[in-house]
């Protein structure tokens, strides 16, 4: 099956009393295709003749980290892609899907800095991969003693070059 453009059908999105179907969007629950409009795989799923499209591959393709555009193309809109991500056995499947669309960005930002340090003598894309940009610093707060050893060499730095910045700022005066 080749993925093709999918436009749902924003009237199957409420039930008769006007509540947002969540759970009974999917096919796999309960395999109910009365309500069913996606499935959970990674690929597209055919069940009794019906091409269910899935929503994984949607969500990954739409490239929208924020969701917003995503929600009113492929959901009733944004109150309603809200209700699935609260829902704790679909939150399980968006938190993997989040998971790679971040990856897929991430790897094609990487792809396009390296075309352009190989293709056009970028500067700022070579420094990119050289100090690994892509690499987060999660740490948080330094420490302590990371702290203190860096006002010690600045204390350092500031007693050796004294003179020299006694001179800078007479000149500075000067002026």
């Amino acid at each position: 099956m080749s993925p093709k453009a999918f436009e749902p059908d924003k009237k199957k999105f409420k039930d008769e009393k006007g509540r947002y179907i969540v759970q009974g969007l999917f096919l796999e629950d309960r395999y109910n295709v009365d309500l069913a409009i996606y499935t959970f795989d990674g690929e597209d799923k055919e069940y009794k003749g019906v091409v269910y499209p899935s929503l994984k591959r949607l969500y990954i393709e739409e490239m929208d980290p924020e969701e917003y555009t995503f929600a009113n193309k492929y959901l009733f809109d944004w109150p309603h892609w809200k209700r699935l991500c609260n829902n704790s056995i679909i939150s399980k499947h968006i938190e993997t899907w989040r998971e790679e669309l971040e990856l897929k960005i991430r790897s094609e930002g990487i792809a396009t800095m390296v075309h352009l340090a190989m293709n056009e003598d970028s500067y700022q894309a070579a420094k990119f991969l050289a100090d690994k940009g892509w690499v987060k610093n999660s740490r948080g707060r330094p420490s302590r003693e990371e702290l203190e050893g860096e006002l010690k060499k600045r204390a350092e730095i500031e007693s050796q070059y004294k003179d020299e910045f006694q001179l800078i700022e007479l000149h500075k005066k000067g002026k």
